[in-house]
Formats: structure tokens, C-alpha cells, sequence
């Protein structure tokens, strides 16, 4: 994993952020973003296979402080994803910050796990009331050592609409 994190370090900074992080106090509403994304690799692997990923975060509160999100991804070697998750908009020094963590199904030509976990944040830049720039990175995997896993990195930019 890229930040020279093992999976487990990661999952748990995206865990304690959502429990513990600067929440976002303003109104939520619901969001749709579509970001493009490469997978990145350990460094000495070249990248290898890019995303478009959709993202719709609903309106709502779950447990008093998560937003539902769910995700849409395909790759262009093939691979496909759907995921239904929790995220907690935080708000760090000014800086909009959306961790999130959940469920995913994936499949692809490797023969993976079909159930696997995706884990990462977005960062956002506001343009004005309805749009703005989307970045982030996530990780899907089973979290297993002994099964096949998708173990991938994905670093993705977009646009996200407000409505």
C-alpha cells in the first residue's frame, strides 16, 4: 500500500477519523461525483489499470452520525465493483474531508474473492453551491492473507454535484 501503511494501519486511521474526526457540521445533502482513477501499484510496478468510479452519498444520518454512500466502479481491463458503506463528512482546518469504509462486490478476471471491502477518503474543493472537485484514494481488498484478494490502490479526480 502506497504511504508506506500496512492494510490494517489504514483501515483503523479511516475507522478512528470516522468516530473520532472534526465532523462537518453543515447540512448534508446528497451528492453524486465521477472521478477517474489509476490503479497505483508498490513502486516498482507500473500502473496498470484505470477507473471510473461513481459515487452517490446520500441525505440522512445513520447511527447518529454516518452517511450512507454507495459506489459504482469499472475498469478498463474489465473489473467491476458495487459498494454500500458508511462515510462521515469531517471538516479539518477548512479542508472537506470524507472518510468512508464497506461492503463491496468485485470481480474481475483473476479469480478474487467476490466479497471484498472498500476503504478510503475524498477530498473536496468547492466551486460554488453545487459543484465541486473531487479527489481521493481507496483500497479494495478482502482483508485476508491466505485468499485471493483485489489488493488494489486506486488514486482518482473528478467532479461532484450537489442537489
Amino acid at each position: 500500500m502506497p504511504f508506506g501503511l500496512t492494510y490494517a494501519e489504514f483501515v483503523i486511521g479511516i475507522g478512528l477519523s470516522m468516530l473520532y474526526g472534526p465532523a462537518d457540521l453543515a447540512p448534508q445533502s446528497q451528492q453524486n461525483s465521477v472521478t477517474l482513477g489509476t490503479a497505483v501499484q508498490p513502486w516498482d510496478d507500473p500502473w496498470d489499470e484505470n477507473f471510473i468510479t461513481f459515487t452517490h452519498r446520500r441525505d440522512g444520518v445513520v447511527w447518529g452520525k454516518f452517511t450512507p454512500i454507495y459506489a459504482l466502479g469499472l475498469s478498463d481491463q474489465g473489473t467491476v465493483f458495487a459498494s454500500a458503506g458508511l462515510g462521515r463528512p469531517l471538516d479539518i482546518l477548512g479542508v472537506k474531508v470524507l472518510p468512508f469504509t464497506g461492503p463491496a462486490l468485485y470481480f474481475d478476471n483473476r479469480n478474487n474473492d467476490m466479497i471484498q471491502f472498500r476503504t478510503g477518503f475524498d477530498i473536496n474543493h468547492d466551486f460554488g453551491d453545487g459543484l465541486s472537485l473531487s479527489g481521493g484514494y481507496y483500497h479494495i481488498s478482502n482483508g485476508q492473507a491466505n485468499a485471493p484478494s483485489a489488493d488494489i490502490d486506486v488514486a482518482h479526480l473528478g467532479l461532484k454535484l450537489r442537489f
